[in-house]
C-alpha cells in the first residue's frame, strides 16, 4: 500500500512539472531576438534563402516532391508555402508529381532558446474525416558537419514533422530530435507526438520548442506536451532553421478528393533566448518592493526572504525566477489562489 502511495506521488510530480511548464514567450527571463526572427511583413533574403531542386542544402527532402523556388510566396503578412500537382497519374515519379516550397537560414546562428512559429498546415475533408495524407510540413532546426569521408556530425531537433502517414488523419504532430552516431549517420533520440481536437488546416496553431543544455520541451499552443530532462545529447552546436512543405513518397496516393493548389502558411517565426547577463550574479528577494520591482534574468542564487519577512504574490500576478544553482524560501512566502509562481 505505501509503496503504491510513493509511485502515485511521484507521477503527480512530474506531470505538475510539465503541464505547469510556462511557455518562454510568456516568460520573462526570455528576449526575442529580432534579428534572428521573422513577422514575414517581406521575405528577408539578409535571414533566409529559398529552397530550390537544385539547391545543394535542400535540394530535395521531401522525396516525390520538388522545391522550386516561385512556390515560395510572402504575401499579406505571412509566408505561404504552395503544392501544386502538374501531373496526377500515379505511380508518381520525382520529375512529375508535385512541386512545393520552403526557406533555410542562411546561417546556423541559432542555438539554446525558444523557438516558435505559428501556422495553418495544408489538407482537407474526405467523407466528413479530417484528411492530410501525403502532406510532410516541417519545422525544424539542425547542424551537420564533415569531418572526414564517412563522418560527419548530425544534430537535428523536429519541432513539426509528421510523415505522410502520421499527418493522414490531419490533426497530429510529431517531434523530436536527433543525434550522431559516429558512423555517418543518425539516429532519433526521442520521439512523441500529439493529436489536436480540431484539424490542423482548419486554422493557425503555435508550434515551439524550448531547448536548453539541460532540458527540451516541446509546445502545441502554448502548453507542453513533451519533455526531456539531463539528456548527454542535448548538448549540441549551433543549427539552421528550416520551414518547408515536403510530399512523403512513401505514402502512394493522395486522397481522391484533395484539391490543388494546398498551402502550409506561416504567419511568423520568433526565436527567444534567455537573458544572462546576471547569471553570476545573486538575487535578494527581502520584500514585495523587491518582489514588485525584480529584474528579470537568470541569477546564479535567488534568495527570497530573510527568516523573519512575509512576502506575497497577489491574485492575478504571474511571476517565474530562474536560477542555475538555487532558489531558496526563507520565511513566509504566500501565492494566493489565482496567481502563479514558477521557480525553476
Amino acid at each position: 500500500m505505501n509503496k503504491n502511495k510513493f509511485l502515485l506521488l511521484i507521477s503527480m510530480v512530474l506531470y505538475v512539472n510539465l503541464h505547469t511548464q510556462i511557455v518562454p514567450s510568456q516568460d520573462s527571463n526570455f528576449q526575442i531576438n529580432s534579428s534572428l526572427s521573422d513577422e514575414f511583413d517581406s521575405l528577408d533574403l539578409s535571414k533566409w534563402k529559398i529552397c530550390d531542386l537544385w539547391d545543394g542544402d535542400c535540394a530535395n527532402w521531401g522525396g516525390n516532391s520538388r522545391f522550386v523556388s516561385s512556390n515560395t510566396i510572402v504575401y499579406n503578412g505571412e509566408l505561404s508555402l504552395k503544392v501544386d500537382a502538374p501531373f496526377l497519374n500515379p505511380p508518381y515519379s520525382f520529375q512529375t508529381c508535385c512541386n512545393t516550397g520552403g526557406i533555410h537560414s542562411l546561417d546556423s546562428n541559432y542555438h539554446y532558446g525558444y523557438y516558435e512559429i505559428c501556422a495553418k498546415l495544408p489538407g482537407n475533408y474526405h467523407n466528413g474525416e479530417s484528411n492530410g495524407q501525403k502532406f510532410f510540413p516541417a519545422f525544424w532546426t539542425y547542424n551537420q558537419e564533415s569531418i572526414e569521408q564517412y563522418i560527419y556530425i548530425h544534430d537535428e531537433i523536429d519541432i513539426l514533422e509528421p510523415s505522410g502517414h502520421q499527418y493522414s488523419d490531419g490533426k497530429t504532430n510529431v517531434c523530436g530530435w536527433h543525434d550522431e552516431d559516429g558512423n555517418g549517420s543518425h539516429y532519433k533520440v526521442g520521439e512523441d507526438s500529439i493529436k489536436s481536437d480540431t484539424p490542423l488546416f482548419e486554422n493557425y496553431h503555435k508550434y515551439g520548442v524550448e531547448w536548453d543544455t539541460d532540458r527540451i520541451i516541446f509546445y502545441f499552443d502554448d502548453i507542453p506536451f513533451y519533455c526531456t530532462y539531463n539528456h548527454p545529447s542535448l548538448i549540441m552546436r549551433q543549427q539552421y532553421v528550416v520551414i518547408d512543405l515536403q510530399i512523403d513518397e512513401s505514402v502512394y496516393d493522395f486522397n481522391p478528393s484533395i484539391t490543388f493548389p494546398q498551402y502550409m502558411k506561416v504567419l511568423y517565426f520568433k526565436y527567444y533566448e534567455l537573458k544572462i547577463d546576471s547569471c553570476m550574479q545573486n538575487a535578494f528577494i527581502l520584500n514585495n518592493s523587491d518582489l514588485n520591482n525584480f529584474s528579470f534574468g537568470i541569477r546564479q542564487n535567488i534568495i527570497i526572504g530573510n527568516g523573519s519577512s512575509s512576502i506575497s504574490l497577489p491574485t492575478g500576478s504571474i511571476k517565474t525566477f530562474r536560477a542555475s544553482n538555487e532558489i531558496i524560501i526563507n520565511g513566509d512566502f504566500t501565492v494566493y489562489e489565482g496567481s502563479e509562481l514558477n521557480l525553476i
